[in-house]
Formats: C-alpha cells, structure tokens, sequence
C-alpha cells in the first residue's frame, strides 16, 4: 500500500487530499495545528523550531508522496501598518521555511520521496501580462506571495541540484463547501440563505464587476495527485482558464432558486479597501497531462449552495 502525508490536513486543499488519496487506497497520514484523537493524524506547529518529529515519522514511515498544502493566509488583511515582527515570521516560517525543512528532510533520509507544494497566482499580483502561465516572471505585491516565490525557488533548486521528485502548482482560486466563511464564495451563499430566511433585507457587494479565475477545489486536488504520477515535475499553473465576474455568482445562483439577483444585491464602492489584480491561469500544460476540470463554474456555484461536494 502507497503511503502519503499531507501537511497542511486541516484546511480546505489537506481535507480534499485526504478524502482523495483514501479513496485511492494510500494509508494517509495527516499534519496539522490541531489536535484530534486520530492514529492517523499528527499535530504540528510549522513555525515552531524542532522539526524533529517530521524527520522521525518521514524516517519511519516512507511517505511515497509528501503534499505541502499548510499556508499563513493573510494576503486580503495585509497592510503596510499591520506587518510587523511576528506577522512576518510566522509567514515566512509556514510558506516557506516549513517546506525546506522537509525538503532537505527528504534529501537526508528519504530522497525517493514525490513532493508537492502549493503556491499561488498571487506571486503575479503585479505583473501586466492579462493571462499568466509557467514562464510569467513573478510580480509579487504581500509577503505572503513574497514567502511563496522563495519556496518555489528552493524547489527548483532541491530539483536541480539533488535531482528530487518536487512539483509546484499554481494554485489560482478554488472553491468549495469547505471555504472558510470570509472567502467571497462562501459569503454569497450563506448571505443568501440568510436573506432567503428574512434574516438580512439585502446583500451589499463592493464591486460587482470584479474578475476572478475560479475553479472547483475538488478538481484542483485531483490535479496535485495527478501531476504526481507524471514522469517528471516541474512548476504548473492550476486554474479553470476563464475569468467569471461576482455578477455571475449571482445570476448563476438566483436563477437556479428561480429569482432576479438584482431585487436582492447591492453595489457599494466604499467597501472597496484595495484593488485586486485580475488574474487568469492559462492552463494548457496541466491539460496536456491529461487532466481536466469535471465541473463547471456553475455547477460549483450551485453545489456549495446545495452544501454538496
């Protein structure tokens, strides 16, 4: 039986890696901040210092595959005056020292080990190419993309000079059910239900015009296993390839529950507190392995309305 470990198991990419790599007959270890009475699971502070219990369990136990998806979000609340010390110790601790610890864990005592590490488009927040994909030079604007640009470097060098098994995917949003409630997806629909049992008169938005890449997060961890299985790794961009406006969450949603969106939504521009960079994946190597998105925007729309995944 193939072993794997997933860091980063309690978030929405760790539960969906879990869930995926059971259903494919791995013996899944988990590692998380949490604790759970779980033989499965270990407990982990990644922007701690003594990543002994790492190297032991990686020692011992083999994972055939190591699926880095732990991340310090905070790229939406960042501000100038509210990085400090701490602030951005623990990102770069998370994003990016935490994944070389287990990159030359690796190299020491289990070098045949595929590794994936999940990045994000945001390390092109700055850049002015309207589609991006693996040879877009990064433009990183929070250091939260600034910890995920050095990760990717010492991937590629772990790659390069050590000749191990390590793929980075680009990851550009991703959504399902298990989005925590401030992600815009999650609040359209939980507003909505709320506003559908007269608990709110409206929904107020920022900006109804606004562009994302947003694919369906299920797809997304098919993908990471998926680019695992290929002969060689290398960096991919993981996206849907299109740009859907939040109009089109609502016009998706209200139309399958049978209602005009526009007697129920608001725009408010004051609620704008900085811009978002339009960024679009172009997807086309991760598509010339094989893989492709099962499910349409959508039908993801309507699926995390539904409480489905």
């Amino acid at each position: 039986m193939k072993k794997a470990l997933v860091i980063g198991a309690e978030g929405q990419d760790g539960q969906l890696l879990v869930k995926l790599l059971t259903e494919k007959g791995f013996e899944v270890w988990g590692l998380g901040r949490g604790k759970r009475p779980d033989p499965y699971y270990m407990a982990f502070d990644l922007a701690g210092d003594d990543y002994s219990p790492i190297e032991i369990f990686i020692t011992t136990k083999k994972p055939d595959e190591i699926y880095y998806v732990a991340a310090f979000h905070h790229s939406s609340q960042e501000s100038a005056a509210s990085a400090g010390v701490e602030f951005i110790n623990r990102s770069v601790k998370v994003n990016q020292v935490g994944f070389m610890n287990v990159l030359e864990i690796c190299r020491l005592v289990h070098p045949s080990a595929k590794l994936f590490y999940t990045s994000s488009s945001l390390i092109f927040s700055g850049t002015q190419q309207p589609v991006q994909n693996e040879k877009t030079l990064p433009a990183p604007r929070c250091l939260y993309s600034v910890s995920k640009c050095a990760a990717m470097s010492a991937a590629q060098y772990y790659r390069t000079a050590h000749n191990m098994f390590v793929t980075v995917g680009i990851m550009y949003n991703h959504e399902s059910i298990l989005r925590k409630d401030f992600f815009l997806s999650k609040k359209i629909v939980n507003e909505t239900r709320q506003l559908l049992h007269g608990e709110r008169d409206e929904i107020v938005v920022g900006d109804l015009s606004a562009l994302t890449d947003w694919g369906y997060a299920p797809d997304y961890a098919e993908a990471m296993w998926h680019l695992l299985q290929q002969n060689e790794p290398g960096e991919y961009i993981i996206s849907s390839g299109q740009a859907h406006s939040v109009q089109n969450w609502f016009e998706v949603l209200y139309a399958h529950l049978g209602k005009n969106w526009r007697d129920y939504v608001n725009e408010n521009k004051a609620l704008i507190k900085r811009d978002k960079p339009v960024l679009v994946g172009d997807n086309t190597r991760l598509l010339s392995t094989g893989w492709k998105p099962r499910v349409t925007f959508e039908e993801m729309v309507i699926r995390m309305y539904n409480n489905v995944l």
